[in-house]
């Protein structure tokens, strides 16, 4: 598509990518694997049947991408004009770090470069110095006017999202246990 990218005029507007968006809905499931057989270039995706060199993810991409979708339409329907902050540094995508919740690996940053050479993202890269970012490092997206249609013709609904099962839950008992801990 040659559409013109339009520009995010406030990166602060944002909030981290969540992890931890899950659903197995057949429209869910539909929407990604268009994104991935129509969108994205073979060499992400990878010829049918070829093995790739390197270690593989946890997580395969074709369900990392599926999180990024799920997120970035959970974003859209809050506020359209909502950024999601993603790092594209490839060290924050160790095991210890909180993208590896759910597996994901340093190979969302293609997709994410992918996706945004599509025209299905529109991104914010790092270090952004424009209205109002003081020491903004961290690449912002959000879904496209294109993504947002495929969005608008999907056969699914918010109630069709949730969370991952072996998502990880900090209750405190009472403040005192919660201060505590934050020492």
């Amino acid at each position: 598509m040659s559409k013109k990218m339009a520009i995010i005029d406030n990166p602060q507007h944002s909030r981290p990518i969540d992890v931890h968006r899950w659903s197995d809905h057949p429209e869910v499931k539909a929407l990604v694997d268009d994104i991935w057989e129509v969108w994205l270039p073979q060499k992400i995706t990878g010829k049918p049947g070829e093995k790739r060199p390197g270690p593989k993810p946890k997580t395969p991409l074709k369900k990392q991408l599926r999180v990024l979708i799920l997120d970035l339409y959970a974003a859209w329907l809050d506020d359209p004009e909502l950024c999601l902050g993603i790092s594209m540094d490839m060290t924050a995508w160790k095991t210890n770090s909180r993208y590896y919740a759910l597996h994901l690996s340093k190979g969302l940053i293609p997709l994410v470069k992918a996706l945004g050479a599509a025209s299905l993202l529109e991104i914010s890269k790092g270090s952004y110095s424009g209205p109002g970012a003081r020491g903004n490092r961290t690449t912002r997206i959000r879904a496209s006017e294109s993504l947002q249609m495929l969005f608008q013709r999907a056969k699914f609904v918010r109630d069709d999202v949730t969370r991952f099962e072996g998502e990880e839950i900090i209750i405190f008992r009472d403040a005192n246990e919660a201060n505590m801990r934050g020492r």
